[in-house]
Formats: structure tokens, sequence, C-alpha cells
């Protein structure tokens, strides 16, 4: 099976899936399951998907049509998800390079602190963090460290910093391992016995071996960081697309807010999955 047929076939699987699970609501009359009321679900999600600008959401007894309203919460909503995204792997991923040069015991000390922080609840995070903005606000007065949204402010900082600090932690945790398993290996050996230095073998081959590794589970990561990002719009009142959905929770808007935002992370890791199949010549699922 080629390359882009498998892209292609698993995005027309996962937008299937993605209407089937956003109609689930209407599967569930109290207790009961109303499967009649689920079809006719699917039914009005397919037909929305055919003329979307005709959706419509009401908002303190007024309707709305969704298009094109809902594109500035869907770029506010992508804006924090990405830019929190690529700066929790680079810098996740130069601290493990840093983290490669020091000693077995430091970073085993390392490796402990890690666990205790990945055991850490995401609410607790959020909770400190919305402490420390608050009490640097209050003794600097920094525009920047902000709190909160409203009307037209919109807030980046805080909110990018809270949504960064555990998936770094779990970049810089699967990166550590993966790096000391590559370096574990033969061919590790035999380039440091033609004299190759530390620094030429760890950015040489390590790393680049060990990247193809960690974006192969970097899936898993940004995907429990949009289940964050809700928390993250309703402790700073931001109007964005995840709290948008929960609010005006029809069937219709639940599918078009899941798709407009798996569409973008998937040409995303659709991308990733090119690059390193043509690099390694190896087939793999990202």
């Amino acid at each position: 099976m080629s390359l882009y047929y498998r892209i292609l076939l698993k995005f027309v699987l996962t937008f299937i899936g993605i209407i089937l699970i956003s109609a689930l609501p209407a599967l569930f009359d109290g207790m009961k399951l109303d499967i009649s009321s689920y079809l006719s679900g699917v039914g009005s999600i397919a037909s929305s998907l055919v003329d979307p600008k005709a959706i419509t959401y009401e908002n303190f007894q007024t309707t709305y049509f969704l298009f094109p309203g809902i594109w500035p919460l869907w770029r506010y909503s992508m804006i924090l998800l990405f830019v929190s995204f690529f700066i929790a792997f680079t810098f996740a991923l130069g601290s493990t390079l840093i983290t490669m040069i020091v000693t077995e015991k430091i970073r085993k000390i390392i490796r402990a602190i890690l666990f205790i922080g990945e055991s850490i609840p995401d609410i607790f995070v959020i909770g400190i963090s919305i402490m420390t903005a608050i009490f640097i606000r209050k003794h600097t007065n920094l525009p920047f460290f902000s709190i909160a949204s409203f009307g037209d402010n919109q807030i980046f900082v805080i909110p990018i910093i809270v949504l960064t600090i555990l998936p770094t932690i779990f970049f810089y945790r699967i990166m550590i391992y993966d790096f000391e398993e590559e370096i574990s290996r033969q061919y590790i050996d035999v380039a440091k016995s033609k004299g190759l230095s530390t620094y030429s073998v760890l950015f040489s081959h390590v790393l680049r071996n060990a990247v193809i590794n960690i974006f192969l589970q970097s899936k898993s990561i940004i995907w429990f960081m949009l289940s964050n990002l809700l928390m993250i719009e309703y402790a700073f009142n931001i109007d964005g697309l995840m709290r948008f959905m929960l609010m005006h929770g029809s069937v219709q808007i639940l599918a078009i807010g899941l798709l407009t935002m798996f569409i973008p992370i998937y040409m995303m890791q659709a991308s990733i999955q090119i690059v390193i199949e043509k690099i390694t010549g190896k087939q793999v699922e990202v």
C-alpha cells in the first residue's frame, strides 16, 4: 500500500469516525439507547457538512450563523495549541541534549524529578500557574501577565506557558529514554572507536535517529494538550473553540469543531510521516 494512499485512507476513516462520535449525544434518551435518534443525528451532521454556512446557534435568545464567526475562535485556540506544542518540543529537545552531556548520576536525579512531575494532576498545574500569574501581575504590573481575556483583549503568554508545562515534561522524558537507548546501540561504539567526539556522536547520529521515534510518539501528546486546552480556556476566560463547542454542544457544532481541529493536526502529522518515510525508507504511522 503506497504512502499517500495510506494517509488518505486514514484521513477518510478518521473523518467518518469523528462524525459518528459527534452524534453520540443523540444516542442516549436518559438511560435508554435511541438508535433512530442517533441515525438522525448522523444524517443531520452529514447534511450540515454539505452546507456548513447554514448552521446556526443561539446565544442569549439570539440566533447566529456559525460561519464565519467560528474562525476567530478556531484561530485563537490553534495558536495556543501549536505554539505551545512547538515550544514544548524545542525546549525539551534542548534540555535533553544538555542532559546527555552530564554524568549518569545527574541523569538519574533528573529521571526521578520527571517521574514526580508526571504524577502532578493537570488541574493542579493550572491552579498553581494562575496563582503565580496573579502574584506576578500584582507586584510587577506587567501587561503580558494578564490572567483573563475580556472582549477583544486576547491573552497569549500565560495560557501558552501553562499549556506548555506538562507536554515539555512528557517530551523530555521520552527524549531522554530514546537518546539513552540510541546511545547503547553498537554503531555508537563503532563511531566512538573511530575517534568521533561525544558531541559529534550526539548530534550526527543519536539526534537524527532518536528524533524520528520522538515524532512518532508526539501524536498522543498533542491530543493530551487538547484536553488541557479546554480547562485553560475556562480558567482564563478565553473565547476559544473548545469552550464554544461545550457551550453550544449541538451535534453539528461538535462535528464541525472537531473536524476543524483534526484537519490541521492531521496535516502536520501526515507531513512528518512523509518526511520520515522518505528519509528512512521505512513504513511508519505517525
